[in-house]
Order: structure tokens, then C-alpha cells, then sequence
């Protein structure tokens, strides 16, 4: 085992890292956030680190991962039996995905969207033809949508949000969350059958 950490001791420094990288995120930015200093604020060495990741973007996929897990976890738990859920539930769990403290996309200005944008160029991240794969696929759980909605249009309505959020210092940002209300609010009204 790498670094001879038992399972449990591994378990906790990913927690570790992932806090610190969420911690730093909001405050420095992913941009100016650097290997050793996530290292520094978890308590571990620089060499432990790459144990975990192999670099500082595997790092922050892990971090986007995690968030996903998290909120994927939580739709689980509210699927019916027939492993469906209605529009209104999905919508409500999506929005508090939505919530910087929920989603460090969210959390990211400007000039970390665009690092992570030119350093994260082989991922799923960022890639058109699975956005739509997502939506699609997620249509086939939500109860009460509309046949004819595009997952095109849904992509957009949500990436309008991130959208939002990377530019918030040249926003009104205690109206932003009001905006976000009202794009889902919209979203729902779309996918209404």
C-alpha cells in the first residue's frame, strides 16, 4: 500500500486534502492554489500528497468528483422504488446543489474557470456530448417532465448559472442567489409535462 497507510488512514487524509482544497479554493482561488500549500494546510508532506494525486489537476478533478458523489448520493436516497423521482423533488435537491457551500464550481471566479478550462482538457468536464449524455439519462428518472424538452436547453440553464457565479464581482451578488432562484424556477416551468 502506498505510503504504508492502512485504508482508514488513507480515507482520512483524502478528507484531509479534499477539505483543505475546498478551504483554499474560496479563499485563494485553484489558480494560485499550489501543491505544497494544500499539503501545508492538511497537515501532510508535499511527498504524501502525490501518494493521493499525481498532480495538482487530478487534485481538483477528485474535488468536482467528490461534490458529484455527494449530490448523487443524496438524489438516491430520494428515488422512489421504481427508481424514479417526480420533477419538483429532483428540482429541489438539484438547487441545493446549486449553493456555493454545496458545489466548489460555484465558488470559482472568472480566472480559475479559465485555468481549469486550459488544464483539465482530457476530462469529462467541459465536454459537450456528455452534458447531454448526463441529462439524458437523468430525464429517464424525473416523473412529470415534458417529452419534448431538449437536454440541450437544460444544459444552458444550468451553465447560465455558473455563469453567473464566475462573474459575481461585476454582479449584484445579494441578488445572485434570487437569480438562481428564479433560472430554476424557469427550468421548472420548462420541464413541466
Amino acid at each position: 500500500m502506498a505510503g504504508g497507510f492502512t485504508e482508514k488512514e488513507r480515507e482520512e487524509i483524502r478528507q484531509k486534502l479534499l477539505h483543505a482544497g475546498y478551504e483554499m479554493s474560496t479563499e485563494i482561488g485553484l489558480k494560485k492554489m499550489t501543491v505544497a500549500m494544500i499539503a501545508r494546510s492538511a497537515g501532510i508532506a508535499v511527498g504524501t500528497f502525490y501518494n493521493f494525486y499525481a498532480s495538482k489537476e487530478e487534485f481538483v478533478i477528485a474535488m468536482i468528483r467528490d461534490t458529484e458523489v455527494r449530490f448523487e448520493k443524496e438524489m438516491a436516497a430520494h428515488f422512489s422504488k421504481d427508481g424514479t423521482i417526480t420533477l419538483k423533488k429532483f428540482l429541489e435537491i438539484f438547487r441545493e446543489n446549486f449553493k456555493p457551500e454545496n458545489n466548489i464550481l460555484l465558488r470559482m471566479k472568472l480566472d480559475d474557470w479559465v485555468w481549469l478550462k486550459s488544464h483539465i482538457t482530457d476530462s469529462a468536464y467541459f465536454n459537450k456530448t456528455n452534458d447531454i449524455k448526463k441529462y439524458e439519462f437523468m430525464f429517464t428518472k424525473i416523473k412529470g417532465i415534458r417529452q419534448d424538452a431538449e437536454p440541450g436547453v437544460v444544459v444552458n440553464f444550468i451553465k447560465s448559472i455558473y455563469a453567473l457565479y464566475q462573474n459575481r464581482d461585476t454582479l449584484f451578488e445579494d441578488s445572485l442567489q434570487t437569480n438562481v432562484d428564479l433560472i430554476f424556477e424557469t427550468l421548472y416551468r420548462y420541464l413541466k409535462a
